[in-house]
Formats: C-alpha cells, structure tokens, sequence
C-alpha cells in the first residue's frame, strides 16, 4: 500500500513568497490515428472523439498535471485552478 506526498508552495525571496517560481506546462496532445482522422471527415462531435482519444491512451490536462503533482513538480491547488480555468 503507497502513499502519494504531496507538496504545499511554502514561498521564499526568491518566489515572493508565493511558493512557485517560472512556469512548466501541462500537456494534452491528440494523436490523429487513422481512426480518429476518419471521425473528424466524418464530423464526429468532439465528445466522441476525445472518448477514442482516451480509449487510444490519450491524456489530459488534469492527467498530466496529476502526474506532476504525484512526482513533486507542482501543487495540486495549482492543477485544479488551471485546469478549472479551461
């Protein structure tokens, strides 16, 4: 049985105090297989797309920031807001 750590910004001069200092991307990227470039000719709605997507092992925003957080890259509050901006 494994616990997750996860991190809290605590803030320094460096940071002004904020916890975060620079910037790294959350990534999401849609791999056009020939199946999912035969949905787009034939203008699938993008809910089923992303469902093939996901089915072909996509990832999303939150996924990969989940990921992040899980490796002690970035904060979970800081996965959610930008996320939740989307």
């Amino acid at each position: 049985d494994s616990h997750a750590v996860l991190y809290r910004g605590g803030g320094c001069e460096k940071c002004s105090r904020t916890g975060y200092f620079g910037r790294m991307g959350i990534f999401e990227l849609l791999l056009v297989t020939d199946e999912i470039r035969k949905m787009i000719v034939q203008k699938a709605d993008a809910n089923q797309i992303r469902s093939a997507a996901r089915q072909q092992g996509m990832k999303t925003l939150l996924e990969d920031g989940i990921r992040k957080v899980i490796e002690g890259r970035t904060t979970l509050g800081e996965v959610l807001r930008v996320t939740q901006e989307i």
